[in-house]
C-alpha cells in the first residue's frame, strides 16, 4: 500500500488553466473518488499522476518521494482507461501477463501462477483462452481491472471505467470494483461524473470544477455539509432546492421570505448563521428528501407550513419525485411511492430547520459550514 500526496498542482493548455493549484492526500488503502462535470479536469489529474501529462506547478509524492520526474513505468502506478484498451490480437491471459513479461523480473511460472490467482479473484479463468471480442462489456471490465492489478502496483487508478456498460451492469460492476479495492488493499484513485456512483464506492469523495477542489471528505460529510451551493447543488439526486431569500425580522422573531414563502427560524439560527444578514438575501437550501407533504389528517406547527401548487409527478418505482411551484419558486420533493398528489392539486409542506442549508448569495459559500 502507499500514500498518494498532491501539492498545489497546476496544468494549463495555452491560456486554459485546467488544474488550479489541486492539494489532495490519499491514505494507504483509501478509495478516492474525483467527482465533477465533463471538463472540470478529472482525466487531467489522473494523467499527471500517472506521468502521461505534464504540469506547470506542484508536487506528487507517493509514500512521500516525489515522483514529478519520473517516467510513467517507473511511478509504480496502474491505471484503467474508460474503453478498456485491450489486445484485441491477444487472449485474456496474453493481456494479462504482458505487462508483467516487460516491467517485472518475474520468470514465466512465477507471471502465469500470478495470472491464475488474479483471473480467480475476478472470476474470469473460463475466459482466459478468450479474446477480447469474445467478452461482454463486464467481462471485458473485469480483464482491464485484472491487468492493471496483476502487477501489484502501489496507487490503482480508474478513469470513468463504468461509462460503457449500461445501468444495471453499472451498479453491479461498482460493487464488484469496491470489494476488490478492499481485498488488495491498494490505494486507488477513481474517476467519474456520475455523483451516485461516487457517493457508492468512495472512502474520500473529491469535488471537482473548473479545476479546482471544492471539497473533499467522506461522502457523508461531502451530502451533509456542502462548502458551497456548487456542491450542494452536484451531490444528491434530485439536486437540492434553492430559494432566494430575504432575512428578515419583526417582534423578536426572524424568518426566511420570498413572495408566498415564509419560513421563521429560531433565535439561535438566526445568531449563529445569519446576524449579519438581516434585511439582505441569502440562499436557503433544501434537499428534496427534507421536505414532507402534511397530510390533511396531520397536525403541525402553523408557521413551520407552507403551501404550493403540484405541477409534475415523476414515478421512480419506490418513490416519487414531485415537481411543485410557490409563487416564482420551485421546488422538488421526494415522497413515499403511495402518496401521488394530483397535477395542479394545492398542498401543504413542511421542513425541519436544522435541515436548511444558508450560502452566502456573493461567494455562494454556506454559512452554516463556515460558522461552525
Amino acid at each position: 500500500m502507499a500514500k498518494l500526496t498532491i501539492k498545489e498542482l497546476s496544468k494549463s493548455f495555452g491560456t486554459v488553466k485546467c488544474l488550479d493549484r489541486v492539494s489532495l492526500e490519499v491514505d494507504d488503502g483509501q478509495l478516492a473518488v474525483i467527482v465533477g462535470p465533463s471538463g472540470c479536469g478529472k482525466t487531467t489529474l489522473m494523467r499527471c499522476i500517472t506521468g502521461l501529462e505534464t504540469f506547470s506547478e506542484g508536487s506528487i509524492f507517493i509514500d512521500d518521494e516525489l515522483i514529478n520526474d519520473k517516467e510513467p513505468k517507473d511511478r509504480d502506478v496502474a491505471m484503467v482507461f474508460q474503453y478498456y484498451a485491450l489486445y484485441p490480437h491477444m487472449t485474456v491471459r496474453q493481456n494479462l501477463s504482458l505487462g508483467l513479461e516487460h516491467t517485472t523480473p518475474l520468470s514465466r511460472d512465477e507471471i502465469r501462477v500470478r495470472v491464475q490467482e488474479i483471473a480467480h479473484i475476478l472470476r474470469i479463468l473460463k475466459l482466459l483462452e478468450r479474446k477480447p471480442n469474445q467478452l461482454s462489456g463486464g467481462e471485458s471490465q473485469r480483464v482491464a481491472i485484472g491487468r492493471a492489478l496483476v502487477r501489484k502496483p502501489k496507487i490503482f487508478l480508474l478513469d470513468e471505467p463504468l461509462s460503457a456498460v449500461d445501468a444495471k451492469l453499472r451498479r453491479e460492476l461498482r460493487t464488484e470494483i469496491k470489494k476488490i479495492q478492499r481485498r488488495f488493499g491498494v490505494t486507488t484513485i477513481y474517476v467519474t461524473h456520475d455523483q451516485e456512483e461516487a457517493m457508492a464506492v468512495g472512502d474520500i469523495l473529491v469535488v471537482l470544477r473548473d479545476g479546482i477542489i471544492h471539497q473533499a471528505g467522506t461522502p457523508e460529510e461531502v451530502f451533509n455539509n456542502p462548502k458551497d451551493q456548487f456542491v450542494a447543488s452536484f451531490i444528491g439526486k434530485p439536486p437540492m432546492n434553492f430559494i432566494e431569500s430575504l432575512v428578515t425580522g419583526r417582534d423578536n422573531k426572524y424568518f426566511l421570505e420570498n413572495g408566498e414563502f415564509s419560513y421563521e427560524i429560531s433565535n439561535n439560527f438566526y445568531k449563529r448563521y445569519l446576524s449579519s444578514f438581516l434585511g439582505k438575501t441569502i440562499i436557503a437550501g433544501i434537499r428534496p428528501s427534507s421536505i414532507r407533504i402534511i397530510l390533511h389528517n396531520s397536525s403541525s406547527h402553523a408557521e413551520k407550513i407552507s403551501f404550493a401548487t403540484v405541477s409534475l409527478v415523476e414515478n421512480m418505482g419506490n418513490e416519487n419525485h414531485i415537481y411543485l411551484n410557490m409563487d416564482s419558486i420551485k421546488l422538488v420533493i421526494k415522497s413515499d411511492a403511495e402518496i401521488v398528489p394530483k397535477i395542479g392539486e394545492r398542498i401543504k409542506i413542511s421542513f425541519e430547520e436544522e435541515d436548511v442549508h444558508v450560502f452566502d448569495m456573493d461567494s455562494k459559500k454556506s454559512l452554516k459550514t463556515y460558522h461552525n
